[in-house]
């Protein structure tokens, strides 16, 4: 839906609200990197294209949709060409998208790092390997150069990806699920010595209260965390989301019929994972096995 509404001689046109979709939110980050790039400030730069502080500000924020003319309009303004501005023109078509596929990684990182932050709990299922937000830097750092990226890109990803774990020591910790499938317990992409620090630094994760670690045993039968890796982010203000993550790129979800689906496939793990004490000992018994070998 769209409204109009006239002011003197300039149109503001607003869109209905896109608030927590993806693409609406890559879409205001882009805006307000470009704005600040410029110099402008929220009140000047909707004192040139006829957009009140608030409305800007929401736009900003992925809260209220923009129409792809006045996107062009901003661009305009602040002198955005080329490349960039076809990109972001791009977005803007798309806003509306509940679901996006996000190619390469930088956006996506930057998008579900927000999004790990203002989350109440988070649920993640990885069947092949440590979850990120539990990974010690050496982990993170040769799962990463194993993968392809080169050196300095590894350890700049790994470093982000530590930095991220502050949701899980701040003051007001996010309630965080683990399940983790067995083999990346027992069949690790590192080295020894790496791995036996990893399994430690997961026994010590596992002791903090808000924080529930449980694997997917190898003679489970089915379960949907053989379908994938993902991460269902609960909010105590707005609804679900449902991150999957790619080799190269990653989707994120947010139509109630997705999110619920996913919600389902939590609901079955929980009841195949091993408990929080079995998985404790299970990590302690291969960190030993591991570190005598």
């Amino acid at each position: 839906m769209t409204i109009t509404v006239g002011y003197a001689s300039t149109t503001i046109v607003c869109v209905a609200s896109t608030r927590n979709l993806p693409k609406a939110l890559a879409l205001g980050a882009e805006l307000r990197d470009a704005r600040k790039a410029k110099g402008y400030t929220l009140a000047a730069l909707g004192a040139k294209i006829g957009r009140s502080h608030d409305q800007l500000s929401r736009i900003e924020r992925g809260q209220l949709g923009i129409s792809v003319e006045d996107v062009a309009t901003v661009l305009g303004v602040l002198d955005v060409q080329g490349q960039r501005r076809e990109e972001i023109l791009q977005l803007a078509r798309d806003a509306a998208n509940p679901n996006w596929v996000a190619p390469g990684v930088t956006k996506h990182l930057a998008m579900l790092t927000d999004y790990e932050r203002a989350a109440s709990r988070i649920v993640n299922v990885e069947p092949l390997l440590i979850p990120g937000l539990l990974q010690t830097m050496d982990y993170a750092r040769s799962v990463m150069t194993s993968a392809g990226a080169s050196p300095g890109e590894a350890e700049q990803r790994a470093t982000h990806r530590m930095g991220r774990q502050n949701i899980l020591t701040r003051a007001r910790p996010v309630q965080f699920e683990a399940y983790i499938g067995e083999q990346a317990l027992r069949y690790p992409p590192c080295d020894r010595t790496v791995m036996v620090e990893q399994l430690q630094a997961l026994l010590k994760w596992s002791r903090m209260e808000h924080v529930t670690i449980r694997a997917l045993p190898f003679d489970g039968g089915y379960s949907p965390a053989l379908e994938g890796p993902f991460i269902l982010l609960e909010f105590e203000k707005g609804p679900s989301v449902v991150q999957l993550e790619h080799y190269r790129s990653a989707t994120t979800l947010t139509e109630r019929r997705d999110v619920n689906d996913y919600m389902s496939a939590v609901d079955t793990i929980r009841r195949q994972a091993m408990s929080p004490v079995a998985t404790e000992e299970l990590i302690a018994k291969l960190s030993d096995e591991v570190e005598s070998t």
